[in-house]
Formats: structure tokens, C-alpha cells, sequence
């Protein structure tokens, strides 16, 4: 009996952790929603021009910033409220200004209105992203493979809204005006079906998103084997004692101590910032932490490494911005099929969803920075693709998906390395 006990306080399976992890990954389908706004794109643009003539690509391309702007913006206001409440309120809130936002779009009949209520998606995602891959923190010691795992629903999610849209909205693939590049606001189909579009997503988020969330379970904080408050520390190569404390009786900073290693490939942190706190996973580096001692918000602003990241991902995560927004418009100029466009844009989803998977397990496996460095090395090289396979609908599809998959490792990796900086 004691054995089995035992058994269950360091295994990562058990009913808890598989109802999160399936929860996370369920919830994850209508945070991923912003990356299915190019395909969306067309029939909204067309629809708003019977209001208001000068409505172009351009001006609905804001609509697009604000969602993200504000997932970005409120990220931080989310972390914080999922350690004062919980993933599974936060996990609520979230669905209700995704889905809230969503239903209240098919009201709007101007732009500026529009990028309101999906700023207030943005929002949503941003408040909630976190939550979900938190809880799977907590129950699970392989940081790399539980992101790819639940973040893989932020691209299927995409792919599934993204057919149904496309299907309702424009189910006889009408092609568009080969001048204006949109249906015609007056006599088309499509336009007519837009404001039902949104309320039959916005609905199909709510439940969704409440579904996934009601799966998220905090684990128990009495379970010391697994969560040790005290801040424990392993050394990956060569001799380990995981119940190392990170300052002895003496006082003495085993952290900052190990980390003054010679050995080639580690990077030195000072004991003055393992002091204060700091449990960093640098490049490199032969340490990890089990649990952490966390950076106070002040401590991080001041932190380069902290910007770094930030600047990280900005960086990696231009292409994969520019084709979500871009490739439907981009496409059929040269494509007249919206059907095959769409289907690309929802494979393409589907490649950044499942290419997480890749990502997380080759992370556990080489290391998280190096996987970043590579697929850093590689989209710029598809990204110059892109613009020369548009003739091909084979090779555009392909360029596609393969820009979505490698954009996949940036939103699959960042809070591993937000998890290890803070």
C-alpha cells in the first residue's frame, strides 16, 4: 500500500493531470482563433463595404493587430490572475470575452466598432492563454511536451472554425471580384451570411472554452515529493542529488557555486543574482531547477534577458504573423479557388497545432534554445518561398503549412523560457 502511495506522488499520470492536459488542449481551440483571420478576411472586408465604401484589406488588417495587441498586452494581467484565482476562473473569464466578443462582432457595421469587440477577444486570449499550460506545469515534470501537447489546440482549433466558417459562408466557393479582390456587398451571397457566421462561432466558442475549462484541476500543494517549495535543484550530467537544497545551512549559494563552472558550453551566473532569486536556464547551462524561486515584476523589467525574450519573440514570430494575415488575399490573386485556398489555410493551422508536438519533444531532447535557433534559421528561407510558389497550388499549399509549423515553435516554446527566466 505504502509503495503504491508512493507510486502515485511521483508518477505525472494520474486522473487529475490527463482531465487537465485534455482541458488545456480543449481550451486551446479558441485561443488559436486569431491565426484564422486571413481566411475570414475576405467575407468581413466585403461585408463592411456596403456600410462605409472606403473600407479596404488595409483598414480590416487592424482589426487583426488589435487582437493580438491586446493578447499581448493582457498576458501579464492574466499570469497574475491565475495565481490569485485559479486556471480554471481565469479559464472562464477568458471564454466568455472570446465568445462575448465574437457573438457581439455580427452586431457592427463599422470598422472602428469592429476592432472593438475583437480587441475584447484579444483580451480574452490574452488573459487566458496562460492558464491552461500553468496547470499542466504543475502536474507534469516535461515542460516541453506538455506546451506542444496543449498549444497543438490552438492550431486545430483554426482548422475546425475555419472549415465551418468557409463552409456556411461561402459552401458554393463563389470566386471573387478579379478587380476589387471582394464579393459583391450588394448582391452576394456570402456577405449576407457574415453576421450569422460570427453568432454560430461565437456560440461554438462558449461551449468549447467552457468545456475545456471546467477539465483544468489545480493539484494538491501537499505533495512534497513532486512540488517542494523550498526551491530543489538537479545538475543534469554527472553526479545529481535532487534533495539539494539551493542555499546549505552555511549560507552558502549552491546555485550560483554551480553555475561558476568551467566546463565549455556554460555560461557563468553571478551569486549575486542566484541570491535575489534566480533560477535561470541559460544556454548552455548544466542546471536545472525543479521548482523556482520567482522574479518580482520589478526585478524582471530590470532583467536583459527578460527583453531578450521579448525581443526573441517578436522576432520569430513575424512570418507566421504576416502569412496568417496575408496568404487567403495574397493567394487569390493568382488562385480563384477559395475552397483550396481556405483548405491551406486550415492545413496550415492544423501544421502549426501538430508541429508543437515536434517541437516540445525535440526541445526535451536537444535543449529549448537550440530548437528555437534552428527553426530561426529556417523561416526566413521558406519565408523568401513564399512569394515565388503563389503560380503553384501544390507548392503554395506546402510553403504554407510550412511557414504555420515552424511559427509553431515559437508559441509552443516561449512560456517553457518564460517558465525557466522568471
Amino acid at each position: 500500500m505504502m509503495y503504491q502511495q508512493k507510486m502515485n506522488e511521483n508518477t505525472d499520470c494520474n486522473v487529475d493531470s490527463i482531465l487537465s492536459l485534455m482541458g488545456g488542449t480543449i481550451f486551446h481551440f479558441i485561443v488559436g482563433i486569431k491565426i484564422m483571420w486571413g481566411n475570414i478576411a475576405p467575407y468581413i472586408t466585403s461585408y463592411l463595404v456596403q456600410f462605409d465604401p472606403e473600407v479596404t484589406y488595409h483598414n480590416t488588417l487592424h482589426v487583426y493587430t488589435a487582437v493580438f495587441l491586446c493578447q499581448a498586452l493582457f498576458m501579464y494581467a492574466g499570469g497574475q490572475l491565475e495565481k490569485k484565482i485559479g486556471p480554471r476562473p481565469t479559464a472562464y473569464i477568458g471564454a466568455s470575452l472570446i465568445s462575448g466578443g465574437t457573438y457581439a462582432s455580427s452586431y457592427c457595421k463599422s470598422i472602428s466598432t469592429l476592432i472593438f469587440f475583437q480587441a475584447m477577444v484579444g483580451v480574452g486570449i490574452g488573459v487566458s492563454y496562460s492558464a491552461p499550460i500553468l496547470c499542466g506545469f504543475k502536474h507534469f515534470k516535461k515542460k516541453g511536451i506538455v506546451t506542444g501537447v496543449i498549444t497543438t489546440g490552438t492550431g486545430a482549433g483554426p482548422f475546425f472554425f475555419g472549415l465551418i466558417a468557409t463552409t456556411y459562408v461561402n459552401g458554393e466557393n463563389f470566386p471573387v471580384d478579379p478587380i476589387t479582390g471582394l464579393y459583391d456587398p450588394m448582391t452576394s451571397p456570402v456577405v449576407s451570411r457574415v453576421p450569422s457566421m460570427f453568432r454560430i462561432l461565437g456560440t461554438l466558442y462558449a461551449i468549447i472554452g467552457f468545456l475545456g475549462a471546467s477539465l483544468l484541476i489545480s493539484p494538491s500543494t501537499t505533495n512534497k515529493d513532486r512540488f517542494d517549495e523550498t526551491s530543489l535543484m538537479r545538475v543534469e550530467h554527472g553526479e545529481s542529488n535532487e534533495n539539494t537544497p539551493l542555499h546549505n545551512n552555511k549560507g552558502v549559494d549552491i546555485y550560483g557555486e554551480a553555475m561558476k563552472s568551467d566546463e565549455d558550453g556554460t555560461i557563468k551566473t553571478s551569486s549575486e543574482d542566484a541570491r535575489i532569486g534566480r533560477s535561470h536556464q541559460r544556454y548552455g547551462s548544466r542546471v536545472k531547477f525543479t521548482t523556482k524561486l520567482e522574479l518580482t515584476t520589478k526585478e524582471m523589467i530590470r532583467d536583459s534577458l527578460c527583453w531578450l525574450l521579448i525581443g526573441t519573440a517578436i522576432s520569430t514570430g513575424v512570418s507566421g504573423f504576416y502569412v496568417a494575415a496575408t496568404y487567403k488575399n495574397f493567394g487569390q490573386t493568382y488562385i480563384a479557388d477559395d475552397h483550396f485556398i481556405t483548405v491551406v489555410g486550415c492545413f496550415g493551422c492544423l501544421s502549426s497545432g501538430m508541429s508543437r508536438l515536434l517541437w516540445g519533444y525535440t526541445a526535451d531532447k536537444i535543449g529549448h534554445f537550440q530548437t528555437l535557433e534552428l527553426t530561426a534559421y529556417l523561416s526566413p528561407v521558406v519565408l523568401l518561398m513564399y512569394n515565388l510558389t503563389v503560380h503553384s497550388k501544390l507548392a503554395f499549399g506546402l510553403t504554407v503549412c510550412s511557414l504555420y509549423a515552424l511559427w509553431g515553435v515559437s508559441l509552443c516554446l516561449l512560456q517553457v523560457y518564460v517558465h525557466f527566466i522568471c
